[in-house]
């Protein structure tokens, strides 16, 4: 049995609150406020991700076994036995369902989270053999959006479409370019043809050569984001005021500057700088986590105290902060 910190490494729950809170905010612009039922789709949310993270680490362990940045990873070590690892996937797998069905069932709810694990499970187990796989992920991600949704009505309002999108691009992304273009170099020796691969960026010495249409692609992928974020404002389901002060506006474009700036980053640093690569890649997920709730601040105003508010502001904040310290001390660099 491994320790409670390698388990934590294998979960990795720095970044557990993005799927956690997929489907209650997707929930939240279906008109549910109920907090009981946002709280069942906030564990499911959690569950799906423990699964998306061990079972990703299950089907990699070979490939990630030659790599030198992950050797330290629970299943390499033996730390964790594959066998631990697939209990946990069947458990939140099925614990998952079992929630779903006692507390929130309806047949489309249902077929949707179905389609999640799917996904997710298809993502994992061929995402080194086929190009393009982030699509797949972010595609799992936008469906557990849906399932929140469906489990408060059969019509899905457009501004729950909006921020299940945002899950879908904000995936795409992370895996997709940020995720993968720290590792081109290893991959490239590997003849793992990632969409950077494909692109043709490749190492030279200390520098990724990056090529004009890479850059616009991944440029764009982030720039379409941003402008899907703005839709609730610029359609009226949300507004730029709260207490007649524009906060969600300033902070919208606070977010997504920051968001800006940390996808330069990541398109720029050198091979040699990779931890700097991976600081980048962490703030700018963590931002663009924030951008949702932002986005639905006058809306969530409306249903709930500010306090409630604040505190969940400070939670998507601190908690990264705070699991990243426990698990891997002062450098806060994760195995990845």
């Amino acid at each position: 049995m491994g320790s409670i910190r390698e388990y934590g490494r294998l979960i990795r729950p720095y970044g557990i609150l993005f799927l956690g809170f997929t489907p209650v905010f997707s929930a939240l612009c279906n008109g549910q406020f109920d907090g009981f039922h946002l709280a069942v789709l906030l564990v499911i949310g959690l569950l799906l991700h423990v699964f998306t993270f061990v079972q990703n680490d299950y089907y990699d362990v070979a490939v990630d076994a030659k790599s030198t940045y992950v050797l330290k990873r629970p299943l390499i070590t033996g730390a964790i036995t594959r066998s631990h690892a697939f209990i946990i996937v069947l458990v939140s797998f099925f614990l998952s369902f079992f929630l779903a069905a006692v507390f929130l069932f309806t047949v489309r709810s249902i077929i949707m989270l179905f389609l999640s694990f799917l996904l997710i499970t298809f993502y994992n187990k061929y995402s080194k053999k086929i190009t393009g796989m982030e699509f797949v992920l972010g595609a799992s991600v936008f469906s557990l959006g849906l399932f929140g949704a469906l489990t408060v009505t059969e019509t899905i309002t457009p501004l729950a479409i909006i921020i299940s999108s945002l899950g879908f691009l904000q995936w795409v992304f992370s895996v997709g370019i940020a995720a993968n273009i720290k590792d081109v170099e290893f991959d490239t020796k590997q003849g793992i043809r990632t969409t950077p691969v494909l692109f043709g960026v490749h190492t030279d010495g200390t520098t990724l050569k990056k090529p004009v249409g890479f850059l616009l692609y991944a440029s764009g992928i982030k720039t379409i984001h941003i402008l899907i974020g703005a839709l609730p404002f610029l359609l009226g389901y949300t507004s730029v005021l709260s207490f007649g002060v524009p906060l969600p506006l300033v902070g919208f474009l606070l977010i997504g500057g920051i968001i800006i700036v940390t996808t330069a980053g990541v398109l720029s640093i050198t091979v040699e700088k990779r931890n700097t690569m991976l600081r980048y890649e962490g703030v700018q997920e963590g931002f663009s986590l924030l951008l949702i709730p932002c986005v639905l601040l006058s809306y969530l105003l409306e249903h709930f105290s500010v306090l409630f508010i604040l505190l969940l502001f400070l939670l998507l904040i601190l908690w990264p902060l705070f699991i990243l310290r426990v698990l891997y001390g002062k450098t806060l660099i994760p195995l990845e």
